[in-house]
């Protein structure tokens, strides 16, 4: 056996993050309000701002004051990051800070930014990282999924498989139950945790939960082959379980701010305008930017330069998030006009693939400037992730969406005769007798997420 030792020369890629990335990142998910508490902090840090840089908020109505249109690609290849969608693949961990359940309940943190951080710690690639945010976004308050595998693999154009993998992910994080999207899942990722699973569980969890609205336990437990003492120490162990997993975050007590504003200009036109009386307006001092210039002092030249190019990224990120808003909150308006027109009925199904390929950014872009930004209409405020739904109805002379469809079902339940009222199959044949066609499974699985108790329990005397 010959050993030889000789030199190998290779190219290969590897995935780095610079701290002026990380902080790009980070802008594109804020809401003007965490923005400005972000920028304000950064401004006391850094003596390149002046000041009386920091401008106080103004009246709602000022107008925008980010007139510059800042090109992606401009912004990222002068930091030598490359395109806009270089930067949005590029996704890592941000943080790597600890977490503890505990110190949510001290310090006060949401319930996203506790999956977020967990998830931060887990995520096995920079693509699970995107699509677990995504799922994070769609949690309610209760810890549950109000949306469905195949609708975040369309929204985002990744295989289903992909979504379920990461899904499996978040389902394993505290509190327990939580991303779940009926009641059985989240009392089965309990009882799992907790090593309660029992065969006789399993089968009254996924078979026979439903039927306690209208059924007696008696005549369950026999249908079970159960005597009633064995169905009540096994409804004793669910009891154990918390229906809503993530009640104890509560709500968060940040305020909603509609950065993005949508006026009506008559025939059809709508104005779209960003109020930022809340974002900082933020200049270089030039004084401080010579001195980094001219300074001699080998560390006190490392240190300027290094404020100069933090204050110069915070500018340009703030630009970029800016510009990128408008953009997509544009395209949100033209593909769904006929919703400001009419109303709910014209929602239109919108993939963010649609605008990510409409506005020339990518999909994690979209996402992320979607939650938690907020769009004021003359139809009320809504966070721009409403705007996206992924499922299509074709209605006698228009396709709808599947919010469309939902909200039809609560209008149709609202006007019931509550002592006879609307089963899951009578709530579809109305929807097909307005031209819309809609499965009783697809109606029933709608009405468990607008929270709509079966027909049984709606039935008043």
């Amino acid at each position: 056996m010959n050993i030889d030792q000789r030199p190998d020369l290779s190219l290969q890629q590897h995935l780095h993050l610079t701290t002026e990335l990380k902080q790009g990142i980070a802008i594109l998910r804020m809401s003007a309000l965490e923005l400005s508490e972000y920028a304000r902090k950064c401004v006391e840090e850094n003596p390149f701002f002046d000041d009386d840089d920091w401008v106080e908020p103004r009246h709602p109505l000022t107008p925008d004051r980010y007139v510059q249109d800042v090109s992606a690609d401009a912004l990222f290849e002068k930091r030598g990051h490359g395109s806009p969608e270089t930067f949005d693949a590029e996704r890592g961990d941000m943080s790597q800070r600890s977490f503890s359940f505990d110190r949510y309940l001290t310090e006060g943190e949401t319930l996203d930014e506790f999956l977020l951080e967990q998830l931060r710690l887990q995520a096995d690639s920079p693509h699970a990282m995107a699509i677990g945010e995504y799922l994070i976004g769609n949690i309610d308050g209760s810890g549950y999924l109000r949306t469905s595998v195949e609708q975040v693999a369309s929204a985002l154009g990744v295989p289903e498989q992909e979504v379920a993998r990461v899904l499996s992910l978040v389902q394993q994080f505290e509190p327990t139950g939580v991303g779940a999207r009926n009641l059985a899942e989240c009392l089965e990722l309990q009882l799992r945790k907790n090593g309660k699973f029992t065969p006789t569980l399993e089968r009254l969890v996924k078979s026979h939960l439903a039927e306690f609205e209208s059924r007696t336990p008696a005549s369950i437990a026999r249908d079970m082959g159960l005597s009633l003492a064995e169905l009540n120490e096994a409804l004793d162990v669910i009891r154990t379980c918390n229906p809503r997993p993530a009640s104890q975050f509560g709500s968060p007590s940040r305020p909603i701010w509609p950065e993005v504003v949508v006026e009506a200009c008559g025939n059809g036109e709508y104005e779209v305008s960003l109020q930022d009386f809340y974002l900082p307006h933020l200049k270089i001092n030039p004084t401080y930017r010579a001195m980094a210039s001219n300074v001699k002092e080998r560390d006190a030249e490392t240190y300027l330069k290094e404020k100069l190019k933090e204050a110069e990224s915070l500018i340009d990120g703030i630009n970029y998030r800016h510009s990128t808003l408008h953009k997509i909150a544009c395209c949100i308006v033209e593909m769904q006009v006929e919703f400001f027109e009419r109303g709910y009925d014209c929602l239109r199904p919108l993939t963010m693939v649609q605008v990510a390929e409409a506005t020339g950014v990518s999909e994690s872009t979209v996402s992320r400037i979607a939650s938690g930004n907020y769009m004021q209409t003359p139809r009320g405020v809504f966070e721009l992730r409403f705007f996206f739904h992924s499922s299509a109805y074709h209605a006698a002379d228009r396709v709808v969406s599947s919010i469309s469809v939902k909200h039809r079902i609560t209008e149709l339940v609202a006007k019931e005769d509550s002592s006879n009222p609307l089963s899951d199959q009578a709530l579809s044949e109305a929807l097909a007798r307005e031209g819309v066609s809609v499965s009783r499974r697809t109606v029933n699985k709608y009405r468990e997420e607008l929270g709509i108790p079966a027909r049984a329990a709606r039935r008043r005397s």
